[in-house]
């Protein structure tokens, strides 16, 4: 409150020379330039960037850039209410996102004509799928001359090593529930399964129909025309405009003739500053509410990363900020915020009964980035709602986990390993010997009660019977679009969605600014698991995880043989 009131007198003490600056800085017939390049998410810790105003106003200092929807959906709403604004300019370089994340770009670039302001892309290097798949939002595309359009398509791509393994004197035994399941098929199997194959083969087609779509809405044409054109591709920049691809060439100097202005030159003013100032010119709310706390979710769930691992969702510290949210009375609501393919099922339970008991307590949806597979559909599972874009990938309700057997090779290289046991399955897991029948039986018991929880807790958060969940189970990914036909998913749409739904679900009026939650620090850790999930699940699950699952899951083998995963294996293509 205190602070909310001195940094409101400050604006205010400065608000005529903030209005000043800004009429200077964005007068009529201003275009707002914007780059896009390299990883765009949708939020990012803190949830948006305030520069302090005085030191925009008296040095005018530049803020960090930005590259988050979040900020890109407000930078829109700052432009869509100016009456001096024209229009924008992007400048669309290599960018690293999924296609859920690429759609949200669209939405905004759509948002921006939708309230009459021009919309000009321009690709200075050329692009690929994802780059062209965005700028085909805006009313116009340039390119360099000497650049190049490659709006190729999609394809998977696996690399099968099983015979390589063998060679070397490594085996691999799967347990995998069910038939889609494929997250082992790399060191298993020497191509694609047949379950596989068809659902890839639905994803592509999902991800070539968006594009076409986008092709044909943007460029006013039908869709046998957008496909001929991306069966011919890549084009050099002067094909692309004979094509009709692209509007038309230019270099950087050459853009302002592009750019239809309102007072004849147009001024191109930076989307970093005018952000800025116009954050400078809006005033707090002296008491907006509760606000709504957002969790994340990103990256390989593991039950403990024990800080070693960077770039995972460590199941202790997620619950301990979901347990923060439900403690905190300034938060009224949460989302839920999930980019992971999976990872260890031990680690999705833990977040999934967080989810479950803060709901008892507070309105929680769930939002699916580019990514919420298997863990990563595990942990949203129980929450009153879930959001996910289009072309989101999520599904794949299913376990598998893989021994990698390494006697063979012990005796290539003439080592001889021998046991002492007390127990006659202690040295059960030893990557040295294969198992028994018995052994094997009692293994498979416990990957399928994991599937069973599994599909037993989707059934519950989906409000339905087991009968009619586990046919949409069986470790099955799909597109967004489609885990909405088959109710899995509530409603379609970004971020903003899942924000205005949970609003809707409170009881209270909550504040218009969400926040990224955080575990506080020094939390205390949660009790250990209680055998046998414990015996089972923690050797080193939190130090076997990285970026794909297919390499996950060979760490996973050779750490903790008996490591079960609620893992996708991922989609090898050009997003």
């Amino acid at each position: 409150m205190i602070s909310t009131i001195v940094s409101n007198s400050l604006r205010a003490a400065l608000y005529p020379l903030s209005a000043a600056r800004r009429a200077a800085l964005a007068p009529r017939g201003t275009w707002i330039t914007l780059t896009l390049e390299g990883t765009v998410t949708e939020i990012e810790r803190p949830f948006s960037h305030f520069a302090h105003p005085a030191q925009i106003i008296l040095r005018g200092a530049r803020p960090k850039p930005v590259l988050t929807l979040a900020v890109l959906r407000e930078l829109a709403e700052a432009i869509s209410a100016d009456a001096n604004v024209d229009g924008v300019l992007l400048r669309v370089e290599a960018l690293a996102c999924g296609s859920a994340v690429a759609t949200g770009l669209r939405e905004v670039i759509q948002s921006l004509r939708a309230a009459g302001k021009k919309v000009v892309a321009w690709l200075p290097d050329g692009g690929t799928t994802r780059e062209y798949f965005v700028a085909l939002a805006a009313d116009k595309i340039l390119l360099t001359p000497q650049s190049s359009l490659g709006p190729l398509g999609y394809a998977a791509q696996t690399t099968f090593v099983r015979r390589l393994l063998e060679r070397g004197g490594l085996e691999t035994e799967v347990y995998a529930r069910k038939e889609f399941k494929s997250a082992a098929e790399q060191f298993s199997r020497d191509g694609y399964s047949e379950p596989n194959r068809k659902q890839l083969e639905a994803l592509l087609d999902r991800l070539h129909a968006a594009l076409l779509g986008a092709m044909a809405d943007g460029r006013r044409i039908d869709e046998n025309r957008a496909r001929a054109l991306v069966e011919s591709s890549p084009y050099r920049a002067p094909d692309a405009v004979r094509e009709g691809l692209i509007d038309a060439l230019a270099y950087e100097d050459e853009l302002p003739g592009h750019l239809e202005s309102s007072s004849g030159k147009p001024k191109l003013v930076k989307a970093a500053m005018y952000l800025a100032l116009s954050r400078v010119m809006h005033f707090d709310r002296m008491w907006d509410g509760p606000r709504v706390g957002v969790v994340e979710v990103r990256g390989a769930i593991v039950s403990s990363s024990q800080s070693t691992v960077h770039g995972v969702a460590d199941a202790r510290r997620v619950g301990a900020a979901i347990r923060a949210a439900r403690a905190n009375p300034r938060v009224g609501a949460v989302v839920l915020y999930v980019d992971s393919r999976g990872g260890s099922a031990l680690g999705s339970d833990m977040i999934a009964h967080e989810v479950e008991r803060l709901k008892e307590k507070k309105p929680v949806v769930a939002y699916f980035s580019d990514v919420a597979a298997s863990g990563g559909y595990y942990v949203a599972a129980l929450a009153q709602e879930i959001i996910a874009q289009p072309l989101t990938v999520t599904g794949s309700i299913g376990v598998i986990a893989m021994r990698l057997l390494a006697s063979r090779l012990l005796e290539k290289l003439g080592v001889n390993h021998e046991v002492i046991r007390r127990g006659e399955r202690a040295d059960m897991l030893s990557p040295f010997r294969g198992w028994s029948e018995d052994e094997r039986a009692a293994f498979n018991r416990e990957i399928d009660g994991s599937y069973n929880d599994f599909v037993g807790i989707v059934a519950r958060g989906r409000r339905r019977d087991v009968g009619e969940v586990e046919p949409l189970a069986r470790g099955r990914v799909y597109a967004g679009a489609d885990a909405h036909a088959l109710g899995l998913v509530d409603h379609l749409g970004g971020f903003d969605v899942a924000l205005a739904r949970v609003r809707s679900l409170s009881e209270t009026k909550l504040a218009d600014r969400p926040v990224v939650i955080s575990p506080p620090r020094g939390t205390v850790e949660p009790p250990e698991p209680a055998p046998p999930i414990k015996a089972l699940m923690s050797f080193l699950a939190g130090q076997a995880m990285a970026t794909r699952a297919e390499v996950d899951l060979l760490r996973m083998s050779l750490a903790s043989p008996n490591e079960r995963l609620f893992a996708w294996d991922g989609l090898s293509t050009e997003l």
